[in-house]
Parts: structure tokens; C-alpha cells; sequence
């Protein structure tokens, strides 16, 4: 069978190798960098932050060490940094549970470098190497690289509309300053600042720019020699720049550079101006990148923002007024059809289905971004096995369905082989495709079933196994039309659930039940096809499913899948066997 759920796996699968080794750079370049000469705070940062969200990622605790040991060599003292990093890891993977805040996280990491900075201190006697300043300088910069990760990773991951979009774009530019560093390529550090102040400057409003500027230079300074004549060099030459606000961005550009080159002759304490060489480098990088990339880099700096232009809300208030407009037109169609009897009723749910799908999208245009973050998620797996040859009648998918929901779908077609294949497989892409543009579920469910009743083939049904988790309060509802039960297990304990239903295709006037239930992180849902409840001659068969999903050990859902299946197949040896599917997530 040509299953979606295949595919998707290994895109997915793709797509976590390619994070991994992004991440994997991205900790080993950037943790190796030392802040004032002689602190490895991203070390600590970087590992309590992305444990705290995956206890999965304390693998990259390998990288950051590696990065940091060579130093050693070098004359630094380097395990105080060590430790901390490791404690922080081991801390925040026994405590992923913990619904901890960006400022909680930040605060417990520098709290435990300043703890294990002291323990070691006080355990080597070499306590005179350092004072309440320098911890607290240590444990403020830790502070801030926590939320300088969270700007960096957030950024990639989601888009969003923040109302500080500066924070984002000046996370980017110190994370770039600390990875250019950590390359090796220290001497392009202020080069580098040179060239985010003229790309922000290009492309950023004043006010932001300054703040990205100021954050690379900042970053610059404690990542190389401290100039920071060379900061207030770029701070004053962005302020001259920014009187050009209404011109083009080469003039913004020639004022930048004009200051900054002016300053040096200015005498005051503090040596003001940039070496020609870092302008020069900056200046030159930065006209090469914007000939060849502009458009790029504007894109970036629009991804990072997550900034939509205010000037377009009129245009958008009145799409929405029109959307509104056109979903009461449709609305009205769809209540004049539904009174007629005949196969005319069969488009009342289409406009009704056309009006759910305007309402999404007009109150998807004025929906702000939800300040609760999702509080679980979905770790999903599938095992199938034909009941002859290469091609299954059964088909499952996963997918979000918005609203931080997640759906789970299981069919089976009637029959076996191509024909009951490309029935589930129709079922499965309408049901998916539709609660994605915001249908609601009854009414997904009843023109499936619509659809399903006036195919030309008399004999043509399917069953629907739908289960959609909310996965911000773990709310979860379970849809069955003819549909094996699903095991629901909590540590140790096994819920079935089941409800009864003919499948879809079988009688008009579809009537849709759900059951509800709440899951939490560690617990399982299973779904199967009545290839896996009906093996062999059905005696007892779910309960030794069940006593086998209750004791299984492993975290990986293919695993659960694999033995499941197993246990089914091996029940049907001497009798014809059915197509079987197992699709199991576990809440993480």
C-alpha cells in the first residue's frame, strides 16, 4: 500500500539528522569561544537550555567538552566550566518534567555555575583566584547566553510575531560573532561586527538596528580584546546613519562608514574609530554579500523578526471583512440545501465546509500568537504488514491540524489488496486535508461519509480510526466508525477504548460519538486495525496485546509497534490472515 505515513517517516527521519548535526556545530563552534579572556559560559548556557527542552539533546555535551579540552593546553582552567556544564546537564534532564520559564532556567544555570565555580575553588584551594565579582560576572554572563540560545533556536524553529522582533536578529548576530570565533577566526571578529551594523542598518529600523549593532559589539568585545572604543565607534556611526532614515540604504551605508572613519581623529579618553583594515573588511564583505544575496538576507531578517509591515492592517481588515461576508453567504446556502431530501442536501455540506473553511482563515489573520507554549508532543511510529503480497489495504497518518492539535488517523479499506489500499487511502487524505484547513470534526466525518454513500460501488465502505491531542493540556478525543479498539496505557495499566459504530459508507445520517480522555507525558495511545484484534481465531487475543503493551520497557514507539505486530502475526500461523497495522505514540 502506498502508505502516507512511510514517507512522512523517512522526511522526518531526514530532517532530525540534519537538526543534529546543526545543533551539534552550533554547540561545539559557539561553546568554545571564551568571554573576558578566561569563561566558557556558553558551555552551561547552551547545555541547560536545550536539556530543559529535550533530556535527548545531553548528547551534546560531547561536542561543547570537545571544543573546550584543547584549551587546556593553552594554560586555561577550564573545569570549572567543565563541571558546571555537566551538572546543569545532569540537573535539567532529571527535571525535564518541570514546567520551568526561560528566566527560571536562566537563573538556575548561573546559579550552579556559581555554586560548582566555589565548591571547586574551595576543593583545589585556589580560591584566590577568584571574588564575588568575577562570579557574579560569570554567572550574569551565563544569565544572558541562556537567552541568547533561546533567541537563536526559538527563531529557527517557529515563526512568530514578538513584540520585541530585536531580540532575535541581535541573538543571530552574536550567535554568528561567537561562531566565527569559535572557528578560529578570531581576527574577523570586528570585521564581522562591521558588517551586522551595516546589514541592520540596511534592513532593520533604526532603534532595532542600534540594539543588534550594540549587542554584536558587545559580543565582539568579550569574545576578543575588550575595544570598546570600537563599540562606541559603531553606536555613534548608526545614530549619523539613522538621520538618513528616509534616504536610500547606500547612504545610510556611506554615513555609517564616514563616521566610523572620522572618529579616529577625535581625541578623547577614550581611542574612538575602527582600524581600516576591520572597515574595510566589513564594509567590502558586506557589498559583495548584498550585490550577490540581498533578497537573502532580507529574508533572514524577516524569518528572525517574525515583524509583519502595520502599514497593510487596512488591507487586512478588509479581507477579513469580506471573508466574513462571503462565510455568510455560504452559511445561508448551506442551511437552503440541507432542506431538500433529495441529492441536492449532499451540497449543503459542501458550502458548509466551504464557510468553516473561510471562518479559519479569517480568524487565523487576526489570532495573535498564544503566549502558553505547547506543553507536550507526539512520538509516533507505525508497523504494517499485508495480508498477501506487498500492498495493504490499511493507511495511517499523522499531522497538525492547528491550534496545537495533533491528529492521528487509522483505515481500513474493505477487502484487501489495491482496492481496500486506494479506499483508506482516500479516506485518510480527505479526513487529514480538512481538518488541516479548519473543518470541524463532525462535520469532516460526515462528508467523508457522504462521499463514501454515492460512489458507484454498492459494496464500497471504510472504517475511521480518528484521535486528536491537544497538546497544550493533553486533552485527547477518540473518534471510532467501525474501528478496532485502541489501548490507552498509564504506566502500568491498560485502558481499552472502544465504541460501537458501523463504517462509513454503510448508511446516511451518520451519527458521531467520541470518548474523551486526558493523557500526560509517559503514556502511551495504540492504535490497530481489526487485523491485529481479529488474529487467529480471536480468543483472548487482546489480552495478550495487552499484557504485551503493558510490558514493554523500551521508550521507542517502533518498538511497541514491532512487538505488537508480532504478537498478531504469530496468532494467525495456519489460518489466512488479515492486512494489520499498529500505529503507536508516545506522550513526551
Amino acid at each position: 500500500m502506498e502508505n502516507t505515513s512511510r514517507t512522512s517517516l523517512h522526511a522526518l527521519t531526514g530532517r532530525k539528522v540534519i537538526q543534529t548535526a546543526i545543533l551539534i556545530a552550533f554547540a561545539g563552534l559557539v561553546c568554545r569561544t571564551p568571554l573576558a579572556g578566561e569563561f566558557f559560559p556558553a558551555a552551561a548556557a547552551v547545555t541547560a537550555y536545550m536539556v530543559s527542552r529535550k533530556p535527548q539533546y545531553i548528547y551534546l555535551m560531547l561536542p561543547i567538552a570537545a571544543g573546550i579540552l584543547p584549551y587546556y593546553t593553552r594554560g586555561y582552567d577550564i573545569w570549572c566550566d567543565l563541571i558546571s556544564m555537566s551538572v546543569c546537564g545532569l540537573f535539567f534532564a532529571a527535571a525535564h518534567r518541570i514546567g520551568f520559564r526561560l528566566w527560571h532556567k536562566a537563573l538556575t544555570a548561573a546559579a550552579i555555575t556559581i555554586i560548582c565555580t566555589c565548591i571547586y575553588r574551595m576543593a583545589t584551594l585556589t580560591i584566590y583566584k577568584t571574588d564575588v565579582q568575577t562570579l557574579v560576572f560569570e554567572g550574569f554572563l551565563v544569565f544572558a547566553m541562556v537567552f541568547l540560545t533561546d533567541g537563536f533556536c526559538h527563531s529557527l524553529t517557529e515563526k512568530h510575531d514578538t513584540a520585541a522582533p530585536e531580540i532575535p536578529i541581535a541573538a543571530l548576530a552574536a550567535a554568528c560573532l561567537l561562531i566565527v570565533c569559535g572557528a578560529g577566526l578570531s581576527f574577523l571578529l570586528w570585521p564581522a561586527a562591521v558588517f551586522v551594523s551595516l546589514w541592520a542598518a540596511a534592513y532593520q529600523p533604526s532603534g532595532q538596528a542600534l540594539f543588534t549593532a550594540t549587542a554584536a559589539g558587545i559580543t565582539a568585545a568579550l569574545a576578543g580584546q575588550p575595544q570598546w572604543g570600537f563599540l562606541m565607534t559603531i553606536i555613534i556611526g548608526l545614530c549619523a546613519a539613522s538621520l538618513c532614515k528616509r534616504h536610500t540604504m547606500l547612504l545610510k551605508g556611506i554615513v555609517f562608514i564616514l563616521t566610523c572613519a572620522a572618529l579616529r581623529s577625535v581625541e578623547s579618553g577614550v581611542v574612538l574609530g575602527i582600524d581600516n583594515y576591520c572597515l574595510f573588511l566589513g564594509t567590502a564583505g558586506f557589498l559583495v554579500v548584498n550585490w550577490k544575496f540581498g533578497r537573502s538576507m532580507r529574508k533572514i531578517m524577516e524569518l528572525f523578526a517574525g515583524s509583519r509591515d502595520y502599514k497593510d492592517e487596512s488591507r487586512d481588515s478588509e479581507l477579513y471583512s469580506l471573508l466574513q461576508k462571503r462565510e455568510s453567504e455560504m452559511n445561508d446556502l448551506s442551511q437552503l440545501y440541507s432542506t431538500y431530501l433529495d441529492k441536492r442536501s449532499v451540497l449543503a455540506g459542501q458550502f458548509n465546509i466551504t464557510a468553516q473553511i473561510m471562518e479559519a482563515v479569517r480568524r487565523s489573520s487576526r489570532e495573535k500568537v498564544r503566549n502558553t507554549a505547547e506543553k507536550y508532543d507526539l512520538d509516533i511510529a507505525v508497523s504494517q504488514c499485508a495480508a498477501a503480497g506487498t500492498i495493504n489495504g490499511d493507511c495511517c497518518g499523522w499531522n497538525e491540524i492547528g491550534d496545537d492539535r495533533m491528529a492521528m488517523v487509522l483505515s481500513d479499506g474493505m477487502g484487501k489488496g489495491k482496492k481496500a489500499a486506494a479506499e483508506s487511502l482516500m479516506v485518510v487524505k480527505t479526513i487529514m486535508s480538512l481538518l488541516r484547513c479548519g473543518v470541524s470534526t463532525d462535520l469532516t466525518l460526515k462528508m467523508v461519509n457522504t462521499i463514501m454513500m454515492i460512489k458507484d460501488d454498492d459494496d464500497s465502505f471504510a472504517t475511521v480510526d480518528l484521535i486528536i491531542v491537544d497538546k497544550r493540556t493533553g486533552h485527547a478525543r477518540f473518534y471510532k466508525i467501525g474501528a478496532a479498539p485502541t489501548l490507552v496505557r498509564h504506566k502500568d495499566n491498560v485502558e481499552e477504548v472502544r465504541l460501537s459504530a458501523v463504517p462509513l459508507g454503510i448508511v446516511n445520517g451518520l451519527k458521531i460519538r467520541y470518548v474523551e480522555m486526558n493523557v500526560r507525558r509517559g503514556d502511551w495511545i495504540i492504535m490497530m486495525s481489526d487485523g491485529i484484534t481479529d488474529g487467529g481465531d480471536g480468543k483472548g487475543i487482546m489480552t495478550r496485546i495487552r499484557d504485551t503493551a503493558a510490558g514493554i520497557r523500551s521508550s521507542d514507539p517502533q518498538i511497541m509497534c514491532d512487538l505488537i505486530l508480532d504478537q498478531a502475526a504469530d496468532s494467525y500461523i495456519g489460518r489466512e490472515r488479515d492486512d494489520m497495522t499498529v500505529m503507536a505514540a508516545r506522550i513526551v
